[in-house]
């Protein structure tokens, strides 16, 4: 299904539509998501992930300190301004996949705002994100660093996200499973990685979004499941609530996925 050239290892959006969406509920979704957002699909569908294999588990200490957010709270931001279900026409994991490959490998949050400077779709994204705030203010009446807290933290938290979903490839990867990613999977299908056909889904408790079988937000298997021969692994990281510091999965969540995985017929291995 991915592409092996040398030594580089490529997943492109070509390999995650034969793979997942050859049928069922994927297909159609994917269908849709052409006819709504032929421009956004245009670009993610000439997407190839190389840059996240080539990450090591060790690059993540450098992301432990300097938190774009500071000392934003997620309660007083939203508090404050709601926008947790804005949803510009590009979604940020797609940005962020972009941004990595741009970059050759990590990048840093301050990174990505001069990615937002300098490539078509970021400045697109950031155009986006302004007209947004203009909103706010001017239409909804509310206060405009209220806004840009609210906005920083709705960026900067998917930011993080990303960074999470990378770190779980690169140690997947580094414990011999042949982990893949690729944003159309990720933004389309709710799948954060996968190794042959099992699935994995990754979150931080939350009962407003996810926990345990409950939440509002979609799970993989509702896209995958009328297929019948993909596995689902989910990984639930207990809530912290330390600001200034990279939120990552711990050693004993990640074996206990890597367990869950191994037990999977059909789970690959590199």
């Amino acid at each position: 299904m991915t592409v092996r050239e040398g030594l580089t290892m490529m997943t492109t959006a070509a390999d995650v539509e034969r793979f997942f969406a050859s049928e069922g509920r994927a297909r159609r979704e994917l269908e849709s998501w052409r006819r709504r957002k032929p421009e956004v699909a245009e670009r993610v569908m000439a997407h190839a992930s190389v840059a996240p294999y080539g990450v090591r588990s060790e690059e993540f200490s450098r992301f432990r300190s300097g938190h774009p957010l500071g000392q934003i709270a997620s309660k007083a931001a939203y508090k404050e301004v709601d926008i947790q279900n804005w949803r510009p026409d590009f979604a940020m994991v797609h940005l962020f996949h972009f941004c990595l490959e741009a970059n050759g490998g990590l990048f840093s949050y301050e990174d990505f705002r001069q990615f937002c400077r300098t490539d078509d779709t970021g400045r697109a994204f950031s155009q986006q994100a302004q007209r947004t705030l203009q909103e706010l203010v001017e239409v909804d009446g509310h206060d405009p660093e209220a806004s840009k807290r609210a906005m920083t933290w709705r960026v900067g938290n998917a930011y993080y996200s990303f960074l999470r979903e990378i770190y779980l490839v690169t140690t997947f990867r580094e414990a011999g499973l042949d982990a893949r990613i690729h944003p159309l999977a990720d933004a389309l299908f709710r799948v954060d990685a996968w190794c042959g056909t099992a699935t994995v889904e990754m979150y931080v408790a939350n009962p407003r979004f996810k926990q345990g079988q409950t939440g509002r937000k979609a799970k993989t298997a509702e896209y995958l499941e009328d297929q019948g021969r993909f596995g689902f692994v989910r990984l639930e990281m207990k809530p912290q609530h330390r600001h200034g510091v990279l939120h990552l999965p711990t050693r004993d969540e990640v074996d206990r996925c890597i367990s869950d995985l191994r037990q999977w017929r059909g789970v690959a291995y590199i």
